[in-house]
């Protein structure tokens, strides 16, 4: 009888380690709600992107995501939880290195972007994102780019982030697909992605996709 697991693979990825902070003040039925939620995100971008994903302890999960791409789910993430009902927030650390896809849950998985990123995770304070990576180079280039790029999502409030969230999930980016997809005049998305500096948020993932790539795969 042939084997149904899948062929285990090895080399240079990126692991998305996160928490939703909070979650013990939650109650039962809100706590089910956000679980409920970012499972359905995790699916669309596994579908999407080719991500795999585990939630596990209740409130954590792991995404093992392609490189250039590692930024943008981390930050639909965000963007997800912080515009649902209730809206909450998280903790999310991506480890870039070497490790095992495609053989195990994710969660068993090992290697060097594992460690990385649950390590990272266990550093941080309150909400955030940050990267780490063995490569040092990369590292002094995105970290303070990134402490910039989250402090500018943190300011976000759940509408804009609902609307900048719909912005990156969708190919038609015109405001007026946009309008019809959220229920809102198109005046009020174009308003609402400026007050948003929305491009700074795509020249980020951009550039995290550029440098990723550059260091990481040339």
């Amino acid at each position: 009888m042939k084997s149904t697991e899948k062929p285990l693979n090895t080399g240079v990825i990126a692991v998305i380690t996160g928490d939703i902070v909070g979650s013990s003040k939650l109650s039962g039925s809100d706590f089910s709600q956000v679980m409920g939620s970012l499972e359905r995100l995790l699916k669309t971008l596994r579908a999407r992107y080719g991500a795999e994903f585990d939630i596990f302890r209740g409130d954590s999960f792991q995404v093992v995501s392609p490189l250039p791409s590692a930024a943008t789910l981390a930050t639909l993430i965000d963007l997800s939880l912080r515009s649902g009902d209730p809206a909450v927030t998280v903790r999310q650390c991506i480890g870039i290195g070497t490790g095992e896809t495609g053989g195990q849950a994710v969660k068993t998985a090992t290697g060097e972007a594992y460690s990385l990123s649950g390590h990272g995770l266990d550093s941080l304070k309150g909400r955030g994102l940050s990267i780490v990576s063995g490569n040092h180079n990369f590292n002094q280039h995105i970290g303070l780019l990134t402490r910039f790029y989250d402090s500018h999502l943190d300011r976000l409030t759940s509408t804009q982030a609902q609307v900048v969230l719909a912005y990156l999930m969708t190919d038609n980016k015109s405001h007026e697909h946009l309008a019809r997809v959220l229920d809102k005049k198109r005046s009020n998305v174009t308003r609402i992605l400026n007050t948003s500096q929305y491009h700074l948020i795509s020249d980020y993932l951009d550039d995290f996709a550029a440098q990723v790539t550059k260091d990481f795969t040339a």
